[in-house]
């Protein structure tokens, strides 16, 4: 088990790296302890959030009584583990707040802040690369990073780097840069005989981002031989080195989807169709909804609320409205109950969210740079603070004309941020608009759009082995399997559970150890 330790001080932050510490390996493998529960000598995977100081001695004895252990820390380090690892304090730039900061992001164009952390050599051992994510970047606006992450700050808040230092370059992870000159560390890793200490310099560390993936590294396999390893299940359904998902959010059409998706049946790529239900009161848009689920099933067709209004309406009752007059409107179009939404403009509040369950939703597609950090997630699944059931998903990679560039490869960044998600074994999803007589999203035709669309998908079965390409709603029934699944330690061995009732055509995978495994219900990971 993962103990995450965290005080009412860094709650916040506590609450959030729980539920993605969950994500990557159920609920029952990770679970908030107290600072009492250092004395355990039971306990040997910790990760602390942004410690009090006067806990500092008691991680620190902790660490250092044996049997071999590992320690994760976001946030600040503790003085006494700063001190046996030569980490030398410094002082913020006073520019550092602006440099954080991103311009928005012209027509056909990317914008981003001239800090960025950056990768070197070292995060190889944990599966990364020389890596980049500038604490800020668009793609549209000031809105949409299609590169998936979130933002940093240097704001005090818990999405902020947390303390000026640096440590010895053997190290050194990752540093903040600005302008290309190195300014502090942000990611270090340390090994004595008997532990390991990762160390990112944020209390939330990169729950929002691909980074994620050197923190299940890290725990499932790094050391393997020596130390302590946690199962961690995989985003990636068992037998396929890829995962992907699309859809067209009919803001103001459905009807016109239509070419994109005969083009999408001529590739053999599954469709989906997220819609805003005031389409519905015309009813011309009605018959592509019934031939998708003919020809789909009811995996193709989400909701997108009643009247695409900002941030759910403002409220948790307008939110609740939402959902259910959309709820309804697809359910007497179509004939089937809708268990998904996708939010607009990929706002997803807190209070909304919480509306979407209530309303009888099982889960939410959404995320965006520009507002809501909780729910850019750097693994899809449950959330914190929502009851057991309901799922979320970031999909910020927006396929639209205005985000094609105009000086280089046009998809550079969208074949960018699958090679990400590659790399990192992250269910990648992406989106589009259907076109309508007011807008057509920065594309010129729909066949430039359409031929937009078929070379990334080429792009993505060229870089990949054995992909699989699903619905969405199928995506979010995985996610659903995964978040429902229970590895149990016993006697120092896992075995994991899974649900009875699952009817997802997936199978699950694990890493453990070094191995990726095919689970095998109620047996001993080996």
């Amino acid at each position: 088990m993962i103990g995450v330790l965290f005080s009412n001080a860094s709650a916040v932050a506590g609450r959030h790296v729980l539920a993605a510490v969950r994500r990557s390996v159920s609920s029952m493998q990770a679970q908030a302890v107290s600072r009492g529960a250092l004395r355990s000598a039971a306990l040997k995977l910790i990760l602390a959030v942004d410690l009090p100081q006067e806990w500092d001695s008691d991680l620190f004895e902790w660490l250092h009584a044996g049997p071999p252990r590992k320690l994760i820390l976001f946030g600040r380090v503790p003085a006494c583990l700063a001190r046996e690892f030569n980490i030398e304090s410094t002082t913020w730039s006073s520019e550092l707040e602006a440099d954080s900061r991103s311009e928005a992001a012209p027509s056909r164009e990317s914008r981003e802040s001239r800090a960025a952390v950056c990768y070197g050599q070292l995060a190889e051992q944990l599966g990364g690369r020389a890596w980049r994510r500038p604490f800020e970047r668009f793609d549209f606006a000031d809105e949409w990073n299609n590169l998936g992450f979130g933002r940093i700050r240097h704001d005090g808040s818990v999405w902020a780097v947390a303390q000026a230092a640096r440590v010895p370059a053997e190290a050194e992870l990752a540093s903040v840069q600005v302008g290309g000159e190195r300014q502090f560390s942000y990611a270090a890793l340390w090994d004595t005989r008997a532990a390991s200490v990762l160390w990112v310099n944020r209390a939330v560390g990169p729950c929002d981002s691909f980074e994620w993936r050197i923190v299940e590294n890290f725990l499932s396999g790094y050391r393997a031989s020596e130390l302590p390893c946690q199962p961690v299940l995989s985003e990636i359904p068992w037998g396929y080195d890829a995962a992907i998902t699309s859809r067209l959010d009919c803001d103001e059409s459905v009807e016109a989807s239509r070419p994109l998706w005969e083009a999408y049946q001529r590739l053999n790529v599954p469709f989906s169709l997220a819609v805003n239900t005031q389409n519905l009161v015309r009813p011309e848009e009605h018959r592509i909804l019934w031939e998708l689920l003919v020809d789909q099933g009811q995996g193709a067709v989400l909701s997108h609320t009643a009247s695409h209004a900002p941030n759910w309406g403002g409220s948790y009752e307008a939110a609740l409205e939402e959902g259910r007059q959309s709820a309804q409107a697809l359910h007497i179009v179509t004939g089937n109950r809708v268990r998904y939404a996708v939010s607009p403009f990929h706002q997803s509040p807190h209070y909304a969210l919480h509306a979407l369950a209530d309303a009888g939703y099982e889960g939410c597609i959404g995320g965006i740079i520009r507002n809501d950090p909780e729910f850019v997630l750097a693994r899809g699944g449950s959330l914190a603070g929502m009851p057991a059931g309901f799922v979320g998903h970031s999909q910020q990679c927006m396929l639209h004309g205005d985000c094609m560039l105009a000086d280089r490869d046009p998809l550079a960044v969208f074949k960018q941020a699958f090679d990400l998600a590659y790399e990192t074994r992250t269910l990648f999803g992406y989106l589009d608009h259907p076109f309508s007589p007011r807008y057509q999203y920065g594309w010129i035709d729909e066949a430039s759009r359409i031929a937009a669309h078929e070379h990334l998908i080429a792009y993505i079965r060229g870089r990949t082995r054995h992909a699989v390409f699903m619905t969405a709603v199928g995506a979010l029934d995985f996610l659903q399997l995964k978040s429902r699944v229970q590895v149990i330690e016993e006697v120092g061995a896992y075995r994991v559970v899974t649900p009875a009732a699952a009817n997802v055509p997936y199978a699950l995978g694990v890493e453990f150890a070094g191995s990726h495994l095919k689970i095998e219900p109620g047996k001993p990971l080996q």
